[in-house]
């Protein structure tokens, strides 16, 4: 092409009208236009025209491995003025892989030619497209040349940064901890010279010894986002040229960090491969993972196998959570931890929001539920990353995964839990939808289930103070973390059971008894009424707040009705489980009213929590919390006010013994009683198993399924629900022939059948005679 036809495209191109073809055949011209005139006298001009045109054609269509390596050759020669240095430097862009000889060339570079702002420059492009050299094998072997320039100034930030990217066990040597002591000596804690000191201390703690003070910022954060979210682009957008290209990138000198851009074919994020597992005391000699194919090969192997360089690789690695299991030394989960918190607080905190980096972060987050599920807890630095996420988010963002890590926590006091936890969650609580709620209350139901799962009652100390004895502190502890002495562990499972009796009330209330609120309120209050007695934890039996016990059961819902009643069935199996095992039972939890008797008060305390049965006698000045007259005449009124209800036919009946009518007054009553009575209706039978609104309905199909059973005509068929009177009238007119206390048996069965276990439960545990009939027709 002659120079005059080149001009003319030049001066009539349009960037969206342009192949990738003639992209790269402008891209080629204007580097060679670029070259012949950089340093000339009088061709700045011509250098700065082509350099606007080869801007707009390298940020739409990136360049190639060859054209960045023509373009870093241009820089590199020295030719040309700083400013247009600097500006050239930015438009190297790949499309694809970065050819490892440009790297090298950059470290080449490092002290001469160029000034050295524009070496930082170019160093800082190294960073960012670190992941994307296609190997870094003969760039490793120049890690003492980055080393040597730490001194220069200009160069340290950048350096440092690249040493934390390069950094592998072999490379941490006792002279290069001296030089970097020194260094510090000299130039100050500078934060990149702290964070390349904890790398190295990371590989061996005890080279180390003074203390390294880690600020909570981040210190190796992208050095160039501008550039990188523009380069992530332009990967993702011609990432089909790479398909059928092989590129290496040499897992084993992966770094431990990875904050710069990351090629990416998917939206999922990219981590290092595991390559290798190092012998201990013999690291040059690796062996490779892929021989360790199974668990049975890593068990034969594990007490010669370390973990590798590229920690990192374990969130993605299932073998490598295997050794992480059996290996949890402190110096692992520090590099682990350090890593991640680098790398979340980079995508969090230093990036720009856009749905790239999103993506990657909820990539990341996804590897950590998996590897949170698989050693079943968190990672130190997840609780801490959490602890600061809490406090800032909008409830909505990878809400999943935040509230699957939730359920991990470890047992804590209850003010550390409250401060950290829960009060960012109870903020956000009354702005979220009834669907967001409910999932906050299943988040907390399965860290309460967690934490059950832990054999408190055989470690807890006897004495006047529940602590957990020095045995239970070893043998309750987790991987990564151990539990905490001198903290009241029953007090803050029963001052969290608290909290949610309280955010439950007000959910169902707020979101008027929606589904998905329900749903989570019943399941968890399910639960709870299991943990003293299918649990053994050594906690009195907690119930619900009556508000949502009256709520669920008067709930136009069949589903409510029949969980509620399943629920208090098992609540009252869980007192008389706790009567047998009243001894033990009795003194732990003296135990803990003494220690936390100051301590709990607030709103998020259950309201009347438990202590014994009435009638237990309790050593003054001494009372279990809870364990009042008063709360078991409330929990007796729920069985009989319930029994009234569904069975008696006795609604807001207040005369009998432990009847509380729902603790509904009685200007409310009269108002009830008056409404029925102008409809017609009955009001002591309007709430039972076959009046109600959420049971009539099943009720009439099942008495419609045994008229045709028994082949009754339809014009003899009762239009009306099954009552006593009804069906005796219907007997009289030729219709179905049964007594109105044997349909209400086999309703029962029906009901169980079809999944009401809870209202079937209930009645046949709390009324002796219906349990007698059933066991007389059997």
């Amino acid at each position: 092409m002659t120079e005059t036809n080149h001009k003319e495209i030049l001066e009539n191109f349009h960037v969206e009208e342009l192949t990738l073809e003639e992209a790269d055949e402008t891209i080629v011209n204007s580097l060679e236009r670029i070259e012949r005139n950089g340093g000339v006298r009088g061709g700045k001009p011509t250098v700065l025209r082509t350099l606007n045109t080869l801007s707009s054609i390298a940020h739409s269509f990136g360049l190639s491995p060859e054209q960045l390596s023509q373009l870093l050759d241009i820089i590199l020669i020295g030719k040309i003025d700083d400013t247009t240095t600097r500006k050239l430097i930015r438009l190297l862009l790949p499309r694809q892989h970065v050819p490892e000889m440009c790297a090298i060339k950059v470290m080449g570079c490092l002290g001469r030619r160029l000034a050295f702002s524009n070496q930082a420059a170019l160093l800082r492009w190294m960073i960012v497209v670190y992941n994307v050299i296609d190997s870094r094998t003969k760039l490793q072997r120049l890690y003492g040349v980055a080393f040597h320039y730490l001194s220069y100034e200009t160069l340290r930030t950048p350096l440092c940064h690249l040493l934390y990217y390069m950094t592998r066990r072999e490379d941490v040597k006792p002279y290069r901890i001296r030089k970097l002591m020194d260094l510090q000596m000299t130039v100050g804690k500078e934060p990149v010279l702290v964070g390349l000191l904890h790398v190295y201390k990371s590989y061996f703690p005890d080279l180390i010894l003074a203390p390294l003070t880690i600020s909570n910022r981040t210190i190796f954060k992208c050095p160039d986002q501008p550039m990188s979210i523009l380069i992530m682009g332009l990967q993702e957008k011609w990432s089909h040229l790479n398909q059928g290209q092989e590129t290496t990138l040499v897992a084993s000198k992966a770094p431990i960090v990875r904050s710069g851009v990351k090629r990416q074919k998917t939206s999922h994020t990219s981590l290092p491969d595991a390559y290798s597992i190092y012998r201990k005391g013999d690291d040059i000699k690796a062996i490779p993972l892929s021989q360790i194919t199974s668990l049975n090969s890593l068990v034969k192997h594990i007490d010669t196998l370390a973990l590798p360089d590229q920690l990192s690789s374990v969130l993605s690695n299932r073998v490598l959570q295997h050794v992480l299991c059996l290996q949890p030394s402190q110096s692992v989960v520090e590099r682990i931890s350090y890593w991640l918190g680098q790398e979340l607080m980079d995508l969090w905190y230093w990036r720009e929001k856009t749905n790239a980096t999103k993506a990657r972060f909820e990539g990341i987050l996804s590897k950590v539920v998996e590897i949170t599920a698989m050693i079943k807890d968190l990672l130190p630095i997840v609780e801490q990353f959490l602890m600061s996420f809490l406090r800032i988010w909008n409830g909505e963002d990878h809400q999943r995964n935040i509230f699957t890590l939730l359920t991990y926590l470890r047992p804590r006091s209850y003010e550390e839990l409250h401060v950290h936890f829960l009060k960012p969650l109870h903020r956000l609580f009354y702005f979220m939808g009834p669907v967001w709620k409910g999932e906050l209350i299943l988040c907390y139901r399965k860290l309460l289930q967690r934490w059950a799962q832990f054999k408190w009652n055989e470690y807890l100390e006897v004495g006047r103070n529940p602590r957990l004895s020095k045995e239970g502190l070893q043998k309750l502890r987790r991987l990564f973390s151990a539990l905490a002495p001198n903290v009241d562990y029953m007090g803050t499972i029963r001052a969290l059971i608290g909290h949610v009796d309280s955010i439950s009330s007000v959910a169902l209330e707020m979101e008027h008894d929606h589904i998905a609120v329900q749903h989570a309120v019943l399941s968890f209050f399910d639960f709870t009424s299991s943990l003293s007695g299918v649990y053994k934890v050594p906690l009195a039996v907690i119930f619900p707040h009556s508000t949502i016990v009256y709520r669920c059961f008067l709930s136009d819902s069949g589903m409510a009705l029949s969980r509620i009643c399943g629920i208090v069935y098992q609540y009252k199996q869980a007192f008389e489980s706790f009567e047998k095992d009243q001894q033990l039972q009795y003194e732990l939890l003296v135990q803990s009213q003494m220690s936390t008797r100051k301590s709990d008060t607030g709103d998020d305390n259950p309201a009347g929590k438990q202590s014994l049965q009435a009638g237990a006698a309790l050593p003054a000045p001494f009372e279990v919390p809870g364990y009042n007259r008063e709360y078991v005449v409330l929990f007796n009124s729920f069985v009989m006010d319930i029994c009234n209800f569904l069975w008696r036919n006795r609604a807001f009946n207040k005369t009998d013994k432990n009847a509380l009518g729902f603790s509904m007054d009685h200007r409310t009553i009269t108002q009830i009683k008056r409404v029925c009575a102008d409809a017609g209706l009955n009001m002591n039978n309007m709430m039972s198993i076959t009046h109600s609104i959420a049971m009539s309905g099943y009720s009439a199909r099942f008495l419609k399924s045994l008229e045709e059973q028994n082949n009754i005509p339809e014009e003899k068929r009762l239009r009306a629900p099954a009552s006593s009177s009804a069906l005796k009238d219907m007997v009289t007119k030729g219709g179905l022939n049964m007594k109105f206390d044997e349909f209400r048996v086999q309703y029962l069965d029906h009901l169980e059948q079809n999944g009401f276990e809870g209202i079937s439960q209930f009645l046949f545990d709390s009324i002796t005679a219906l349990l007698q009939r059933k066991l007389q027709s059997q």
